[in-house]
């Protein structure tokens, strides 16, 4: 009887025995669980599907991924020249109400005369309506028809024009060419309708890069460069635009053309020839040591005469804009003057007797 009594004890407390290991291991194994899904979320904080790194490289991975990031969401940004007390300031009776030569290479202002007061730039806006439409075009010999629509206001307004007759559909190299050497109202207006469909949507493309570029002082309200209280810049952001065009390659060697010869249509029988405003007033070496290599001239009542160029000297390009002038000649002296006295170490500009 006792023995029996006894083994029934023995069975009895194994039973217990067994149940409490069970219990025991239960309950590590809630615990293991749950640390391990703790580890496991934390782990995809920082690293998502992938075995739980060490402290350091998950620092140094999070921070490739917001590099990664920060570069694809980059945008080219200006950097504004240095101003210092070796830059010189045109005196008051230099005709220019605005100027800026600046050294690329440096990034330096050289010479300066209310460089980043705001102005009017009259057709230096095309710059940026170049910039702008070989950024968004990617067939240059695909073609835009020219209607009425877009020379017959620029007429009544007195603009230039590339002289594109209404129903021609010349290719938009061309109509590229239409707007920088003879300023073409009608080119621009054509170029501004095929990249956007239309003028107003073509100027919210030339802000929004202008924002890109990180410009302070510049909002423009159309393509051509008509007077309008809220188009506006400063000498200073039209130098960074035209710093800025000429790293484009294509922009760089329209502003850069004398002339350009358009085949005969049927709406143009003789053809046509673009000529450069800026080289039909220089042949840009005039001057020892100067290379004027290209530019573009602008003009309105409110602007005065405008006139930005860039030149090589020595191996180096500067950037000059001259703006709010009484006399177009006068703007090309100032600027023959001024890169052979302030970069190439020469004399001023000694203009012909007429």
């Amino acid at each position: 009887m006792n023995k029996r009594r006894k083994r029934k004890y023995k069975i009895h407390y194994f039973r217990i025995g067994m149940a409490a290991f069970l219990l025991v291991l239960i309950i590590v194994g809630i615990w293991f669980i749950a640390s391990s899904c703790k580890e496991r979320f934390s782990d995809s904080a920082v690293q998502t599907g992938a075995d739980k790194p060490s402290a350091t490289t998950a620092v140094t991975e999070s921070l490739a991924i917001t590099t990664t990031v920060t570069t694809t969401a980059a945008v080219p940004v200006v950097v504004y020249p240095s101003i210092n007390s070796d830059t010189i300031e045109y005196d008051e009776e230099t005709d220019t109400k605005y100027a800026v030569l600046i050294d690329t290479e440096t990034n330096e202002i050289i010479a300066q005369k209310n460089y980043n007061v705001r102005m009017y730039p009259a057709s230096l806006t095309k710059v940026m309506t170049l910039i702008v439409a070989l950024e968004n075009i990617d067939d240059l010999n695909d073609t835009v028809e020219i209607t009425a629509d877009m020379i017959d206001p620029m007429i009544d307004l007195h603009a230039s024009r590339a002289g594109f007759c209404a129903g021609e559909t010349p290719t938009l190299e061309q109509v590229l060419y239409g707007v920088s050497l003879p300023s073409g109202a009608d080119a621009s207006l054509a170029v501004a309708k095929y990249v956007a469909g239309s003028e107003e949507a073509f100027v919210a493309l030339m802000n929004k890069k202008a924002e890109e570029m990180g410009l302070k002082n510049t909002h423009f309200t159309n393509v051509v460069g008509l007077h309008n209280d809220n188009h506006y810049s400063t000498a200073e952001d039209m130098a960074l635009i035209l710093q800025y065009a000429i790293e484009n390659d294509k922009c760089r060697e329209i502003l850069s053309t004398y002339q350009y010869e358009i085949p005969p249509t049927e709406y143009n029988p003789e053809g046509l020839i673009l000529t450069s405003t800026l080289f039909s007033r220089m042949e840009g070496t005039e001057m020892p040591n100067v290379v004027i290599k290209g530019g573009k001239t602008g003009f309105t009542d409110e602007a005065g005469q405008c006139l930005e160029t860039f030149a090589e000297i020595n191996g180096k390009t500067y950037v000059l804009v001259l703006a709010g002038g009484i006399s177009k000649w006068q703007a090309v002296y100032i600027t023959l003057s001024s890169y052979s006295m302030y970069c190439a170490g020469g004399e001023a500009y000694d203009p012909p007797v007429k």
